[in-house]
C-alpha cells in the first residue's frame, strides 16, 4: 500500500520535476507589502523536542505544512538589515534533526515523503550544518539513527540530477534565497551542502550493519557527484582493510580512486588476490566484481607471476564455483591467457600425476612465492568432464591453439541456465536455434581436438523442398522405473569436507 505522504505528493510530482527558476523566484505583486512578513510579531512555536514528537504523530503532510505556514520563518536583522531565520525556523530545523536521529526506527516510505518537504534545497541549507554537527557526535551503537539518516539522504537529490522546488516561497514572499547573490551561486551551495553531509557520514563512527549497505550505494551514486571525490579515500581504504566482505564491496571505489585520482595502495594485487576465493562467487555482486577483476588485469605491463597466480587461483575457484559463475570465469581465464602470451606455458605444460604433485601453493599470500608459473591449468582437464555441456565445451580451449582475439564474457543467472537446460530435448539432435547460438558464441570449434569429422547423412526422400509444411512433432514417453533404488543408498559414503577440498 502506498504511503500517505506519497499519495499527497503524487499530484505535484510533475510540477516539481518541471520546475524552473523563473517560476520559483518570481517577484511579489505590487499591492503586497513584502516587509510586513519580516516586521510582524513572532507567534508562539513548538520547541525542538515538541516538534520532533509532532513529526512522529503527524499522519498527513498537510499537518506539517499547516504548522509551517503559521510560523514566522524570517525576520530582518536590526544591525545589518539582512533577512535571517527566526527562532521558530531554528526550532523546526533542530527538531527535525532530533526526529531523524532519535531512538525510533522510521520506515523508509515515511522518510521518502518527509524528504519531499525537508529535502528541498532552501530548508536543507539550514538542516545540513546541523546534521554535520549531530553526525560528529553520533555513536556507533545508535543503529536506528544511522539507518534513518542513510535512508533520508538517499531521497535528497544532487543538483546534477534535479533541483527541487523551494519550500519557503509557499509561506513567505521575501527569503534569503531570493537575493541575487544566492540565485547566481545556487547550484554551488546546494552541491556544497550535499558534499558536507555525505563526507560527515563517511567520516563518522558508522554502525557495522549499515556499512554493508553504505559502501555499494556511495560507490554507485555518490562518489561521482562529489566535488572532491578523493576525500572519500580514507573511508574506502579503511573499509578495504577491515574484512574480506568489506574489501570486496570497496573494490569498485578503490579502482576509481586509483585509476582516476592517481592513488596508490601498497601491495594492491596481493590484497585483491587474498579476496579472490570461492565465497566471492556466491555473492550477489559477483558479476560486478569479476568485471572489476578483468579491469585490474587488463594492462599488458603487469608482471607474469601476478597474472599466473590469478589464473591458478581462478582455476581452483572453478572447482567449487556455482554453475552461473563457471562460464564467466572460463571466459576470463581464456582472455587472460590471450592477453598475456607469456602465461601460455600454463596451458602447454604436462599435467601432474596427482593433486599433491602440483607445485602451486594455494595458501601462499605473497604472489612471488606461489610458484604459479611452474604449474599448469590441469583444472581445465577436470572441467572437461563437467555435467554441463556449455562448461564442458568451454574448457576445451586448452586443447587448441590460442586465439588472437578475446572472447565476450557472458553472465547468465541460474534461472536462465535452468530454463536453457529444460528447453533442450533429451537424446535428440540440436535444433536450428542451438546451432545459431553456437555460431554467435564461438562454440562451433569447442569440441575436442583430434576428433574425426562426422560423415554426412544420406538425404532421404520426401524431405527438403517437397516435404510437408506442417509435420507433427513426435513426443516420446520416458520410461519410469518404479523399483526401489538399491546399492548406493546402503553404502557408508564419507562426507567430503569443503575446507579440506579447498586446501587441496
Amino acid at each position: 500500500m502506498d504511503d500517505d505522504l506519497d499519495r499527497y505528493f503524487h499530484s505535484n510530482k510533475e510540477e516539481e520535476d518541471n520546475h524552473s527558476e523563473s517560476e520559483s523566484d518570481e517577484e511579489a505583486p505590487d499591492n503586497i507589502d513584502v516587509n510586513y512578513e519580516l516586521e510582524r510579531a513572532e507567534p508562539p512555536y513548538k520547541l525542538s523536542a515538541d516538534f520532533a514528537k509532532f513529526l512522529h504523530s503527524s499522519e498527513y503532510p498537510e499537518d506539517i505544512t499547516k504548522y509551517l505556514k503559521s510560523l514566522k520563518l524570517f525576520e530582518k536583522d536590526a544591525k545589518t538589515a539582512d533577512t535571517v531565520p527566526t527562532k521558530s525556523l531554528k526550532s523546526v530545523v533542530s527538531g527535525f534533526v532530533h526526529y531523524l536521529l532519535g531512538v525510533k526506527r522510521i520506515q523508509k516510505p515515511v522518510l521518502r515523503g518527509i524528504a519531499k518537504i525537508f529535502g528541498r534545497y532552501d530548508i536543507y541549507h539550514y538542516i545540513s550544518p546541523e546534521l554535520v554537527k549531530a553526525i560528529n557526535n553520533l555513536n556507533e551503537s545508535r543503529t536506528s539513527a544511522w539507518f534513518n539518516l542513510f535512508n533520508f539522504l538517499q531521497f535528497v537529490p544532487h543538483p546534477m540530477d534535479r533541483v527541487t522546488k523551494p519550500l519557503f516561497r509557499q509561506f513567505c514572499i521575501r527569503t534569503p534565497f531570493t537575493e541575487k547573490d544566492m540565485k547566481k551561486k545556487k547550484l554551488v551551495w546546494i552541491s556544497t551542502d550535499y558534499d558536507n553531509v555525505w563526507m560527515a557520514l563517511m567520516n563518522g563512527q558508522i554502525s557495522e550493519k549499515i556499512t554493508l549497505k553504505l559502501i555499494p550505494y556511495i560507490t554507485q551514486n555518490v562518489i561521482s557527484r562529489l566535488k572532491t571525490p578523493f576525500k572519500s579515500a580514507d573511508f574506502f581504504f579503511k573499509m578495504f582493510d577491515k574484512s574480506d566482505y568489506h574489501g570486496i564491496l570497496s573494490l569498485g571505489a578503490i579502482f576509481r580512486l586509483i585509476s582516476e585520482h592517481n592513488f596508490e595502495y601498497p601491495k594492491f594485487y596481493d590484497k585483491v588476490y587474498s579476496l579472490t576465493n570461492p565465497s566471492l562467487l556466491y555473492m550477489s555482486q559477483k558479476e560486478a566484481i569479476l568485471t572489476l577483476l578483468d579491469s585490474f588485469l587488463s594492462s599488458t605491463h603487469i608482471p607474469t607471476y601476478i597474472v599466473g597466480s590469478f589464473l591458478k587461483r581462478l582455476s581452483r575457484c572453478l572447482l567449487l564455483a556455482p554453475i552461473d559463475a563457471q562460464e564467466p570465469i572460463l571466459g576470463l581465464i581464456r582472455n587472460l591467457v590471450i592477453r598475456h602470451p607469456n602465461c601460455s606455458d600454463l596451458v602447454h605444460r604436462e599435467q601432474p600425476q596427482t593433486v599433491y604433485d602440483d607445485p602451486f601453493d594455494n595458501t601462499e599470500t605473497d604472489l612471488h612465492k606461489t610458484k604459479a608459473m611452474d604449474s599448469s591449468l590441469w583444472e581445465m582437464k577436470l572441467l572437461q568432464c563437467h555435467w554441463n555441456q556449455s562448461v564442458r565445451k568451454r574448457a576445451h580451449f586448452v586443447d587448441k591453439s590460442l586465439q588472437k582475439v578475446e572472447s565476450y564474457v557472458r553472465f547468465r543467472c541460474s534461472d536462465e541456465l535452468f530454463s536453457v537446460n529444460m528447453a533442450k530435448s533429451f537424446g535428440g539432435e540440436d535444433g536450428e536455434a542451438e546451432k545459431y547460438r553456437k555460431l554467435q558464441d564461438g562454440d562451433d570449434d569447442d569440441e575436442g581436438v583430434g576428433r574425426a569429422p562426422e560423415a554426412k547423412k544420406p538425404r532421404r526422400k520426401g524431405f527438403g523442398k517437397f516435404a510437408p509444411k506442417h509435420e507433427e512433432k513426435v513426443v516420446r514417453a520416458v520410461g519410469i522405473n518404479s523399483e526401489v533404488p538399491r546399492g548406493i543408498l546402503e553404502r557408508n559414503v564419507a562426507v567430503v569436507d569443503a575446507p579440506i577440498l579447498w586446501s587441496i
